[in-house]
């Protein structure tokens, strides 16, 4: 019997505090904000903090003292990843700094929409569904069943990359803005818009004039599955060749 009196001690005692309100014997502070914001005012937000401060400092912010970021743009060819994030998150930092120090910001993001991954992306998606081909990583060992085209004609691969293009940058401009990059979303620059392009040819123009531009006999790296000239950085050796 004496074994059970710590018990029962501790149950009178339980008995005793169980109607007290402890959160009123706490000094905390009092708050009108929610304890966590719900899907609509987190779209409130980041359109206050991130469009519409954007559009306002252009609009009232004196010129004189502008600051220009050059987008150096991501690759249209995928869904974005942690890379994509410290990229933009780093310029919006820039951008917010400056904004702070009474400066007007602007930053137009864009999308390099041409190269080889994106072609044997667009390829790959010919071949599959198209849920599939997003996740479909680029596989050295298919590239030569790949850019065979399957029976696709040029006009056809870049019709179909195009295409691919435009809907990447879509569902990746979906993604920067729900991080509350600020920039000019509804206006940026893709290198397939034919302006884009006249003016890169209008430029290429002025260097050949300028005497800017030679020719000469220099070895490059060649893929003989992709049928193209290759940089450096796109090389991948087999570990087991």
């Amino acid at each position: 019997m004496p074994l059970l009196r710590p018990t029962a001690i501790l149950r009178a005692a339980l008995k005793q505090w169980k109607d007290v309100n402890w959160l009123s014997t706490l000094n905390l502070p009092k708050s009108a904000f929610p304890a966590r914001a719900s899907a609509a005012q987190l779209q409130e937000y980041r359109q206050q903090c991130a469009d519409d401060l954007y559009a306002w400092q252009r609009a009232h912010r004196p010129s004189g003292n502008d600051f220009v970021l050059h987008d150096g743009p991501p690759y249209g060819n995928g869904a974005v990843h942690v890379g994509h994030a410290l990229n933009k998150v780093l310029k919006d930092l820039i951008l917010r700094w400056e904004l702070a120090k009474g400066r007007k910001v602007q930053y137009r993001p864009g999308w390099d929409c041409h190269g080889l991954p994106i072609e044997l992306k667009a390829l790959q998606q010919a071949r599959t569904q198209r849920e599939e081909a997003r996740t479909l990583e680029d596989a050295p060992g298919e590239e030569a069943a790949v850019a065979g085209g399957i029976g696709m004609t040029a006009v056809e691969i870049r019709q179909r990359a195009r295409e691919l293009a435009a809907e990447t940058i879509e569902v990746q401009k979906r993604s920067f803005r729900e991080w509350g990059v600020m920039g000019e979303w509804d206006g940026p620059y893709k290198t397939m818009d034919r302006d884009f392009e006249i003016r890169q040819l209008g430029v290429f123009r002025e260097m050949v004039k300028k005497g800017l531009i030679s020719r000469h006999h220099r070895p490059v790296y060649w893929s003989p599955s992709s049928r193209t000239a290759l940089a450096e950085a796109e090389l991948e050796y087999d570990e087991s060749h």
